[in-house]
């Protein structure tokens, strides 16, 4: 029978409600910065960040054991602005155009944000017939219209509208009665929300890790950085919580928590996977093994980097990732048990 302290399910989706509520972007991350510094302060733990924007927080001196989790999101970023006042726009991250297509976005200019859509060059049946259908997918193929009354480029630039302008993406979260979890970037303001869920059950239960951990808010995850220049060298492991595919082809499920044993730079540390299978198998948290072909982590950031250290991927089991993600409260709920379980273990 497991002695982890439950799991305050509303408490961690409000949490994540609020925290996918705060733009992200890759690139544009100061809001998602500060908001996890005053999130961390009430914990007591030491908090600090680097020159990149990576939030540390950590239990005790000269901690060995780090998890680590991104603040940062995919988005875009204005590449040119069109003679008709259109905006093309180039990814923040790797993701489809497939998944943008139709979204609402905010694209922030030095003189405020302005509201926009991204839509396919042809977006209009009315207007283009079959063509709508028979145009690529690709990100030469879109373009932001603007929520303003602008017909060419002089127009847009008079609007203060610059190459290099972040645009931000609706994450549009909906919370299914059912215990599903619908959202853009649930990759992963869930994976901070699970942390953040650990931090509160330790903090109530008066519970003490029992080694110093490290808790790493890493950027620039989305394009191949994050915890790879944040650590300390003296680091001996590394869990990286983060999103695991659910798909025809995968083992992950959005009821339980993923153990990642490769991801596309390799596989991780068998000792450490096997740990933390045990101390799922001591507190009955429902995980699943899993092997991801094109997948990136915190993980593979560290080894990249060349830390001498062990590692592994924990996930929460989502569906369409990279695209309008879906999991499940139980997901989140045996992430943040293995997580505690982890901290609380020798």
């Amino acid at each position: 029978m497991s002695t982890l302290p439950p799991v305050n399910i509303n408490r961690l989706l409000t949490t994540l409600d609020q925290l996918l509520r705060i733009d992200s972007p890759t690139g544009d991350t100061a809001a998602m910065e500060h908001a996890m510094c005053e999130r961390l302060a009430p914990f007591g733990w030491q908090v600090n960040q680097t020159h990149r924007g990576n939030v540390l927080a950590q239990s005790g001196e000269a901690p060995k054991r780090v998890i680590a989790a991104h603040i940062d999101t995919l988005g875009a970023m204005v590449q040119f602005i069109r003679d008709d006042g259109r905006l093309e726009v180039t990814p923040l991250g790797t993701w489809s155009a497939r998944f943008a297509e139709g979204a609402r976005v905010t694209v922030k200019t030095r003189q405020g944000p302005i509201r926009a859509s991204l839509l396919p060059l042809l977006s209009s049946g009315h207007a283009w017939h079959d063509a709508v259908d028979t145009q690529p997918v690709a990100w030469s193929q879109l373009s932001a219209r603007l929520d303003r009354p602008t017909s060419s480029r002089k127009e847009t630039l008079a609007l203060g509208v610059q190459p290099g302008d972040i645009v931000c993406i609706d994450p549009a979260p909906e919370f299914d009665d059912s215990g599903y979890l619908i959202s853009r970037f649930l990759d992963n303001k869930a994976g901070i929300a699970c942390v953040l869920e650990m931090l509160n059950l330790l903090q109530e239960n008066n519970l003490t890790p029992a080694q110093p951990v490290l808790l790493a808010f890493t950027n620039a995850e989305e394009i191949g950085l994050g915890a790879g220049t944040a650590l300390p060298r003296s680091i001996k492991e590394l869990i990286s919580v983060d999103i695991a595919p659910v798909a025809s082809n995968q083992a992950s499920s959005e009821h339980s928590a993923t153990l990642g044993y490769k991801d596309a730079l390799g596989p991780h540390s068998r000792s450490l996977l096997d740990r933390l299978d045990r101390i799922a198998t001591e507190h009955q948290v429902n995980v699943v093994r899993d092997v991801f072909r094109h997948y990136h982590s915190d993980c593979s950031s560290t080894l990249t980097a060349g830390y001498d250290a062990t590692t592994a991927l924990v996930g929460f089991g989502t569906d369409s990732t990279h695209g309008y993600e879906r999991t499940h409260q139980d997901s989140l709920i045996a992430v943040t048990q293995l997580l505690t379980g982890y901290v609380l273990s020798n």
